[in-house]
């Protein structure tokens, strides 16, 4: 995330150019569409304890109260069971409440009869953990998943007799087995049991806007059911094609921001899901194996259920032929944008990466060998996402985690306001000049939504921006004052109207970012990078504001801050009328990327550290890749942390700063060529070949490399040894070339369609390590798209290893 700058306010809008800049006008008068309660025909929403999750027309509830899901997909079967539950405490951490999960048939039955639940297929195990962590899951159960995986997830017997995903007795009589087999793992799990499973999608991507297609999608929700999965929702994705009359599945809709899978190797369109619309679901999605979509683009009027999207791109997977590179803005940026056009649950695929497994008969990766159009790698299931293949932080995770804590702690409100948009909207993706809103509101309260962002586009920088909104009651509000500043790249989020515990924000050009509960509450806010913080507070609810201060001043009904410096020590106290007190917090953009609401010792504090921490009943676990210095700033200040004198400790403003440095490891690669490779081919048992070669094509030959390793023309061989260490660790790999593979043993543990980024690969702690890398060159022939930033690297002819290193990852454990 650049500059996150989302602006709350209103709807349907003009826009007037002045001497001093431009003026957007709003309408927020009008009466919105009724809420609609009752008539969804889903599930068991309630549980012995008394807890309820339901859904009307709007919004979904938890207890009652409105409630916005985060949900972020993370497939258990992909990623080593021992570190589930330090993945699932990451993307807690993150602000996710809701993890989606694909049940993959063929990872389960690859063989027809013989269910494999054991290892990293062990589902009931995962939904314990998650059950433990108080995180709720949404069961993706298929059959057909799709996912990149083999088949899409069919196994090969089920392929081999044909007429799949209709009402054919054959083929339903083996989905049964593999619902009730699926069944045998979530029994006592369900919300309905005090479990964590609130929801199941039924089928993926499949086209019910038809009698015979709404008839099998029901049929199935119907051996679900019979199979025992009772869950408060059931949903089916909304593309291609479906049905928005029926009430027994909600609708979940995606956007990505690039279509590897599109069969061009140029650039392709720009995306315009970096627009303010109602367009529910990308047109793009799936459209290699699905054709083009029904586009979804109804109002509220008659729409019957929240607006749930499951698909918003956390990353994208590179296919062979197709390899673009995802910044953290490609990603925030749309969700920012879809949350603003009123999506009330935000799902990301995926939020974590993994690593495919090879089957005990063939490998599981879809190919165009399966009559799939993508040849994906083996085994490397990254994505780009926010938590890597092996559990690493990017840069879209602290910005991801900064529009989730907003939706964590201010979600109630959000969901209850509706979507409206400017009169005065882009021309298209590539107008660059047209300042990009949307706005949510209710009454005389909204939210306004900037993305002044495109992907690969420069959006120009955007000065003197002021909105002026109609309000109910024939009233008005324009601010700011003095106009605002939108640099280029800035997504963000201002209040007005903002109720802080009986006082009235009448707007601010800051970000909320959370609330820090305590006898006096702190509203935590922070400045998006290059937007000078104000704040006007309604005058009639305040008795003293503290510290005085240079930027306070009094007009008329309001009392305004300016000349505030955000940081640490940026704290003003509000003194109400109705006898409470509040404090307001002002951080600057970085400070909040590096913010983490927890509990130490049962009180609720606010972390900032550039570390990256989880939360767990008992402790706060801090990770440093390649840093062995850790330290954090808590808020309110404490005099120590509990049970741990080794931390200096020092006052950081109004926070308790506290350091330690870990004793330092380094770790030595020793890397030297190899033109033999014989002692190193795989002798003892061969694992399943891969068959993908089978379909080549000189512009196009797909990955060369193989599961066991075997001589490639033109490929390169470099022994890479490294010693046990103390510590976790990734080794990490730069070549040039079209793909890596990585050996052990003469076996494939990773792989790698070389787009610009290194390689990496993780390393077990205390085990010593030597692989095998074969680089395979790239061809004049070959036809792949590379980003722009990337093609001058791309040398054709060239296998080289440009360096190998081990980053150590450090970790410090407070617990108390």
């Amino acid at each position: 995330m650049r500059n996150k700058l989302w602006l709350l306010a209103a709807c349907g809008s003009l826009l007037f150019k002045t001497a001093v800049g431009q003026v957007y006008t709003a309408d927020i008068s009008k009466t919105q569409a009724p809420i609609v309660s009752g008539h969804l025909k889903l599930g068991t929403h309630a549980n012995a304890a008394g807890h309820t999750v339901d859904a009307n027309s709007l919004y979904f509830t938890k207890d009652g109260k409105p409630w916005y899901p985060v949900m972020g997909e993370f497939h258990f079967s992909r990623y080593p069971k021992q570190r589930w539950e330090e993945s699932i405490l990451k993307m807690k951490a993150a602000g996710i409440d809701v993890i989606a999960t694909y049940v993959f048939w063929i990872y389960h039955e690859e063989e027809e009869g013989k269910f494999n639940w054991e290892g990293n297929n062990d589902f009931r195990a995962f939904l314990e953990l998650c059950k433990k962590h108080n995180v709720f899951v949404v069961a993706r159960i298929g059959p057909w998943c799709h996912g990149e995986v083999r088949n899409g997830a069919f196994p090969d017997w089920i392929v081999k007799r044909g007429n799949m995903r209709k009402n054919n007795p054959g083929y339903l009589a083996s989905v049964q087995k593999l619902f009730n087999a699926i069944a045998g793992q979530t029994k006592g799990l369900y919300f309905k049991d005090g479990g964590p499973i609130i929801g199941a999608q039924i089928e993926n991507e499949y086209r019910f806007n038809n009698p015979a297609g709404l008839e099998h999608i029901l049929t199935l929700k119907q051996m679900a059911v019979k199979a025992g999965m009772d869950v408060p929702f059931y949903t089916a994705t909304g593309w291609p094609g479906s049905n928005l009359k029926q009430t027994e599945l909600v609708p979940v809709w995606g956007g990505y921001p690039e279509a590897p899978w599109d069969k061009r190797t140029a650039k392709i369109p720009l995306s315009e899901n970096y627009l303010f619309s109602l367009l529910r679901s990308d047109p793009g999605i799936g459209s290699d194996l699905l054709g083009k979509h029904q586009e979804d683009t109804t109002g509220y009027k008659g729409y019957l259920y929240p607006y749930a999207t499951a698909e918003m791109g956390g990353g994208i997977q590179v296919t062979y032929h197709r390899r673009p590179v995802i910044a953290a803005d490609d990603v925030t940026a749309i969700a920012y944008v879809k949350i603003g056009a009123g999506a009330n649950l935000m799902g990301y695929y995926m939020f974590h990466g993994g690593s495919d497994p090879i089957g005990k008969l063939t490998t599981l990766q879809e190919s165009k060998a399966t009559n799939y159009p993508n040849d994906y790698p083996i085994i490397s299931y990254d994505f780009q996402a926010p938590i890597g293949q092996y559990g690493q932080i990017r840069s879209s995770y602290r910005g991801f985690k900064v529009l989730h804590s907003f939706l964590n702690n201010f979600g109630e409100r959000l969901v209850q306001y509706y979507p409206t948009f400017a009169n005065v909207k882009p021309t298209s993706a590539a107008d660059s000049t047209t300042l990009r809103f949307a706005v949510r509101s209710k009454e005389k309260s909204g939210f306004v939504f900037i993305s002044n962002f495109q992907r690969q586009v420069n959006i120009k920088h955007q000065p003197g921006v002021q909105f002026d909104f109609k309000l109910p009651g024939a009233q008005n509000i324009k601010f700011p004052e003095r106009p605002l500043s939108v640099p280029s790249g800035t997504q963000a989020i201002l209040p007005f109207n903002m109720d802080i515990d009986g006082c009235n924000l009448k707007y601010a050009t800051v970000q909320p970012l959370m609330v820090i509960a305590g006898d006096i509450p702190t509203y935590v806010f922070f400045a998006p990078n290059g937007v000078r913080p104000e704040y006007v507070f309604e005058k009639n609810y305040i008795d003293k504001i503290l510290p005085l201060q240079a930027g306070l001043s009094a007009s008329g009904d309001s009392y305004t801050l300016t000349s505030i410096k955000p940081g640490t020590g940026c704290v003003t106290t509000l003194k109400l009328r109705n006898g409470k007190q509040v404090k307001i917090l002002t951080l600057t953009q970085e400070q909040a990327l590096n913010s983490w609401k927890g509990n130490i010792n049962d009180k609720e504090c606010l972390v900032i550290s550039k570390q990256d921490l989880t939360f767990s009943a008992h402790a706060i676990t801090l990770q440093s890749a390649g840093n062995p210095a850790i330290s954090l700033s808590v808020y309110p200040a404490l005099k120590g942390l509990p049970g741990q004198s080794i931390y200096q400790r020092a006052t950081d403003g109004q926070f308790s700063r506290f350091s330690i440095r870990m004793p330092a490891q380094t770790t030595n690669v020793t890397v030297k060529p190899v033109k033999d490779i014989s002692n190193y081919l795989n002798h003892d048992t061969q694992l399943p070949l891969d068959d993908r070669n089978s379909k080549n094509t000189p512009a196009s030959p797909g990955p060369q490399y193989q599961t066991n390793l075997t001589p490639v023309v033109g490929a390169q061989y470099w022994e890479i040894s490294v010693p046990a260490t103390s510590v976790n660790s990734v080794l990490d790999i730069n070549y040039t070339g079209d793909t890596g593979s990585l050996y052990e043993n003469g076996k494939l543990v990773n792989d790698d369609f070389n787009f610009g980024k290194t390689m990496q690969t993780s390393l077990d702690q205390q085990k010593q390590r030597k692989f095998l890398l074969q680089v395979v060159p790239l061809t004049a022939e070959r036809q792949i798209y590379f980003e722009d930033r990337v093609k001058p690297a791309m040398k054709t002819g060239i296998a080289e290893l440009k360096g190998a290193k081990v980053i150590n990852w450090y970790k410090a454990v407070i617990s108390w």
